[in-house]
């Protein structure tokens, strides 16, 4: 008996709960794939959205200078000139409110997204986040006092969660299997260029005014990508799927690897989809399940797990 004829007796292959029918490597299917070559749109969808997570990592270390905030300087009085430079004299308590609200706001704006980005596509979900990083940026830059510097920190961090909740599943479902690891990976730089760059201009914005011109930077990238996103990106050919519009998700895939290869990109984008609402229609039949879930037993634990959760999905 040869080890390749008694690796098949000991071995059958066998199905997950999630599965009906068994998964095979079809290396035919897997050449075809990697033979597809990307149109620029792919590219240009990708680099233009990820202006906005960007904006996700520039709040990070925004307030992060010295002279914006040393607690012996803040409560001198009268309080020295070229010291605490954002609202002289706040207090410990209002400081820490100011910073954190941007981890708040983050955290709602990851709850939100998924359930908006469903239901308005992932491109149209990004244009209506740029009015938030305006008007988050608009408020920080032009206020006088620091609770309502907080309050541009919270519209500024529901912008930074929608960005970074929404911007993985949108390249993940532009680009072809073996171009999602590598995209994938602009979603991190974008954010990690965005907390490294203010900590740059921190050398000119240790003024009194500087820290009001990193506030309101985040205008610029919103205005940047509502002026190239028009022509530069497309929707998601997977959520066109989702909601039945065949033919234009049929167009888009065209745009994005060419005619040539419409049939070959619908083959992973359709199986996407399926596993994906497979996977919402056996939520749909667990009520027991839910109940359980929501019960007076586990509700320490399971209000635990929704703020670890919230605030790992804006942190990551």
């Amino acid at each position: 008996m040869s080890p390749q004829t008694f690796t098949d007796e000991m071995y059958s292959e066998v199905t997950t709960p999630k599965s009906s029918t068994p998964t095979t490597y079809d290396k035919a299917k897997k050449e075809a794939e990697r033979s597809i070559k990307p149109n620029r749109i792919l590219y240009t969808s990708v680099l233009v959205a990820l202006l906005q997570p960007f904006q996700s990592g520039w709040p990070t270390s925004q307030t992060n200078l010295t002279q914006y905030n040393d607690t012996d300087q803040c409560n001198a009085r009268p309080v020295v000139d070229g010291t605490c430079l954002m609202f002289p004299g706040h207090s410990k308590l209002e400081w820490t409110f100011a910073v954190n609200a941007w981890i708040f706001g983050g955290m709602i704006g990851s709850l939100l997204c998924g359930h908006f980005s469903d239901m308005w596509g992932r491109k149209k979900l990004l244009f209506v986040n740029c009015a938030f990083i305006v008007v988050g940026a608009v408020i920080q830059a032009s206020v006088s006092n620091i609770w309502a510097f907080t309050l541009g920190r919270l519209v500024s961090g529901i912008a930074s969660g929608v960005a970074t909740g929404t911007l993985g599943s949108y390249i993940n479902e532009l680009s072809p299997p073996h171009l999602r690891n590598i995209l994938g990976l602009g979603l991190q730089i974008s954010v990690t260029m965005g907390i490294v760059l203010p900590a740059i201009a921190f050398f000119f914005a240790n003024t009194s005014s500087g820290w009001r011109y990193l506030a309101g930077f985040p205008v610029i990238l919103a205005v940047i990508f509502l002026l190239l996103a028009p022509t530069m990106c497309v929707e998601s050919p997977a959520w066109l799927l989702m909601k039945n519009r065949r033919s234009e998700a049929m167009e888009v895939i065209g745009r994005l690897y060419g005619e040539e290869n419409i049939q070959v990109a619908l083959s992973w984008l359709e199986s996407s989809s399926k596993s994906n609402q497979s996977e919402l229609g056996e939520a749909n039949d667990e009520p027991e399940a839910k109940e359980s879930l929501f019960s007076p037993r586990y509700r320490l634990q399971l209000a635990a797990a929704i703020l670890l959760s919230c605030a790992q999905q804006h942190l990551r």
